[in-house]
């Protein structure tokens, strides 16, 4: 049994379906069995066409209710493995941060100092670790280890005293960090504890001793499952460790820490079952970061199968064919529909062709024509339903799924730049800043201090100080015009910003527009106050930290973004005005029209809409900053950013689908005391032919084409003896209207006689055979005669109905002998109403 096949029971919307067009299988063959019946002479004609029609109708509905179970599925896989990476790739970007912070806190001159004869007492340590762990509050914990393990200095709750000999031996083995989750001697207070231990090391590559992270692991799981639930989500969110252990749960009450579920590692999805009930499941691993790829960690994702496809109710509010969002397997479908829908149409339209003017068991034929098309339109109706169903299922998946990256970029985003404020307000603390520019030292000495950060941390352009009178003292090198902005004087603004900074959990950004300390381009520069080392209250200057804004974004953007053609992203301010795109021609400053699809949108809330943009039409997701943490959320920064995530969508060129109940009314006459008119649709005008002159309707494929077959004459049709060759004259070409399609003969040849022989004409619909009495047909005033001579007469069908155009078969002879075009514009207005 395949996935979909396994998934079908459990979705109701399709299973209804199923269920309807098993009934009408049944309607078809009780009026097959009936026609044998009652007329079966008169029905031998069209019992095959019926036979053939009914087979291909089920062969169909096979293939529709297979796509309409995979495109559910796929619906509901494509949502979870969404999330399911989501959970554990954001994780491990936060945890690589992790890997980067051990190993330069690592190397800080205060630990080195205090480990290396103790030139900095316990009591600065701790006070320094304390202002760390106030900025980068993604750790409960910091600790230094002497070398044989024992506990040196500590900040944070529930630290063993004694310290942890194995973890120090640990580290000190370690070529680079160390990273372990689980039980750990030194928190031995918590059953689980993810920590971060790198070695310290002194002159010489001296071992002094360890640092040891201890990160709010359970802290920011919360947080990462509460940014990713749905409303009414009945899903649960995992993480699982390298053995497929739970160790984080959006649900525990409903899936507990330690159990072992059934993983699905195949990328799709997998029905699997736990607790004694059957889930869908998606198992992702990490997609990795900067070749960091985690501790081996994976998300997973399961929602129990009964309600996973709760919302797969058939709904048909014209979202589908407004999306224009079609997959090549729906195409196919609509085109075999069609095709099946025209052959019975012809079935039904040269059955009362051959039924008209006929008496006896021939109305007992047209009954069964009625019966017939009834049935037609109702199979048509439910494979409409089923078909706009199955749109809107792709398009509702790509939505939700833009909506989705739109959240999770932003996200990314805001966690990107807490960790920008943090750096900036922790290398504002430095002992060697704070000295030097309190105590006058050469600023210049600086330098290398400056530049080994920037190597260490690749996502600043620069990094800079300034005095107080905000003149740049020092700036790292890396950007190679360091010479240029040594000296240059800060905008006045941040200048500002930064001295009325009141403590050192405060900094200031600038906004985002260009300056010459990023070579002109726009960006952000994050800014600190750098205090006296011995009064917190005087500020001596300022640090700055110049973000690689268009090189970082894009490339969170662009690692983030779906992998389907037409797809773009980009962050942006309120008022549209571009911070980064995935697009060459949206570059940072540019302008985006979103008008209300952005607007009124709280911090946190995301949207998902159609919308036009530059003229484009698109479907597109967009989310707000919400900021992480304490960042954006303790009114320290306000920046109200946007995530835009949008597909362009190809031009509709469409018409609305029109019915043949919706263009004929019914003529009050009695049967068989009027004229009988056989009814076609070219364009979105009614046609009609004398019905006794009508010989029948045939495929369109059976055409020979002269030529191109783009002229008036589009080829001829052979017949079914094989030796009579029937001109087909282009009705389109005409009356000059454009071509349907890819081809201008129509849908159907009507062959109709003339007084000068047999003539095919192409059109696009056929409608009906209607009967009309004297008060329901209007003559042609001769006054008009010339002006459209191929019209002979007008039926009135309804007050609410339009007007059908008789053709004049040998008027058009005539004219098309004298290669002259008609003319189609309003023949119904030249008569006054009756």
């Amino acid at each position: 049994m395949t996935w979909t096949e396994s998934l079908l029971p459990h979705m109701r919307g399709v299973l209804a379906c199923e269920r309807e067009l098993a009934e009408l299988r049944f309607t078809w063959q009780l009026i097959e069995t009936t026609a044998k019946m009652v007329c079966p002479a008169e029905a031998k004609t069209i019992l095959p066409a019926m036979a053939s029609t009914r087979e291909a109708f089920g062969r169909l509905e096979r293939e529709l209710v297979r796509a309409l179970a995979a495109q559910n599925a796929d619906k509901v896989a494509l949502q979870m493995r969404a999330r399911a990476q989501a959970v554990v790739d954001v994780v491990v970007r936060n945890l690589y941060e992790r890997t980067a912070d051990v190993g330069f806190l690592a190397t800080d001159g205060d630990l080195r100092a205090f480990l290396d004869g103790g030139a900095v007492t316990r009591e600065a340590v701790e006070a320094r670790l304390h202002e760390y762990i106030r900025k980068y509050t993604v750790y409960d914990a910091v600790c230094v280890l002497a070398p044989d393990g024992r506990l040196c200095a500590a900040i944070g709750d529930g630290v063993r005293p004694d310290g942890d000999a194995a973890l120090a031996a640990e580290a000190l083995a370690a070529a680079g960090y160390v990273e372990r989750f689980g039980a750990c001697a030194l928190f031995p207070g918590r059953e689980r504890a993810l920590v971060y231990a790198r070695r310290i090391d002194g002159a010489n590559d001296r071992t002094l001793g360890v640092l040891v992270l201890s990160f709010r692991f359970d802290d920011e799981m919360a947080g990462i499952f509460r940014t990713f639930r749905r409303p009414r989500d009945k899903a649960v969110m995992l993480l699982l460790d390298d053995a497929g252990r739970v160790i984080a749960s959006s649900d525990p009450d409903h899936v507990a820490l330690g159990r072992t579920p059934e993983m699905a590692d195949d990328g799709l999805g997998a029905l699997t079952e736990f607790g004694g009930r059957e889930y869908i499941a998606c198992t992702r691993p990490a997609t990795g970061y900067q070749g960091y790829g985690g501790p081996g960690w994976r998300g997973h994702v399961m929602v129990p199968a009964d309600l996973a496809f709760r919302d797969d109710a058939f709904r048909t509010d014209g979202v589908a064919q407004d999306a224009v969002l079609q997959c090549a397997e729906l195409a196919a479908i609509e085109q075999q529909a069609g095709a099946i829908k025209d052959a019975l149409n012809r079935v039904v339209w040269n059955g009362q062709v051959m039924a008209g003017g006929r008496r006896g068991d021939a109305l007992k034929l047209k009954s069964m024509l009625q019966q017939i098309s009834e049935t037609g339109e109702r199979t048509r109706a439910v494979f409409s339903r089923a078909l706009a169903a199955l749109s809107e299922t792709i398009t509702s998946s790509t939505l939700q799924d833009l909506q989705f990256v739109s959240r999770l970029m932003m996200d990314v985003m805001d966690r990107n730049l807490y960790e920008r404020a943090n750096d900036c307000r922790w290398w504002a603390l430095a002992p060697a800043l704070r000295a030097t520019l309190a105590e006058g030292g050469d600023p210049r000495a600086l330098g290398p201090l400056l530049d080994g950060i920037n190597r260490l941390y690749t996502v600043y352009d620069r990094l800079f100080v300034h005095d107080v009178e905000g003149r740049i003292v020092a700036c790292s090198a890396l950007s190679g015009d360091g010479d240029a902005v040594r000296g240059a004087r800060l905008d006045e603004r941040m200048r500002d910003a930064v001295l009325k900074l009141s403590d050192s959990q405060r900094y200031a950004v600038s906004p985002f527009e260009p300056t010459p300390l990023h070579g002109g381009r726009s960006t952000y520069v994050y800014h600190a106050a750098i205090r006296a080392p011995h009064d917190e209250a005087r500020v001596v200057g300022g640090i700055g930290i110049v973000f690689e804004s268009d090189r970082e974004f894009r490339a969170m953007l662009g690692e983030l973004l779906p992998d389907r053609e037409g797809v773009w992203a980009a962050f942006c301010e309120r008022d549209g005005r571009v911070v980064a795109s995935t697009r060459d021609d949206l570059p940072a400053g540019s302008a985006l029209a979103l008008g209300a699809f952005a607007t009124g949108l709280a911090p946190g809330e995301s949207r998902h809409a159609f919308v036009d943009i530059a003229g484009v039409r698109h479907m597109a997701g967009v989310a707000t900053s919400a900021g992480y943490r304490e960042y954006k959320t303790t009114g320290d920064y306000r920046n109200d950013l946007l995530a835009v995530v949008a597909l362009a969508l190809p031009e509709y060129g469409g018409t609305p689908v029109r019915h043949d109940h919706e263009l004929v009314g019914e003529c009050a006459v009695r049967p068989g005391e009027g004229e009988e008119f056989a009814v076609f649709r070219l364009h979105d005008r009614l046609l009609a032919v004398t019905a006794h002159r009508v010989q029948e309707a045939a495929e369109s494929h059976r055409i020979r084409r002269i030529g191109s077959g783009e002229g008036l004459v589009a080829g001829v049709l052979v017949m079914d003896d094989g030796d009579a060759h029937v001109p087909v004259i282009s009705l389109r070409a005409f009356f000059g209207l454009p071509a349907a399609g890819a081809a201008s003969t129509g849908a159907h040849v009507v062959v109709a006689q003339c007084s000068q022989g047999r003539m095919g004409l192409a059109v696009d619909d056929l409608v009906s055979v209607i009967e009309c009495g004297e008060q329901d047909i209007r003559a042609m005033p001769d006054m008009m005669a010339g002006r459209f001579r191929w019209l002979e007469r007008l039926l009135s069908t309804g007050a609410a109905q339009p007007l059908v155009s008789v053709l004049d078969l040998d008027a058009l002879y005539d004219m098309l002998r004298e290669r002259m075009p008609g003319e189609l514009d309003a023949p119904d207005a030249v008569l006054a109403p009756a």
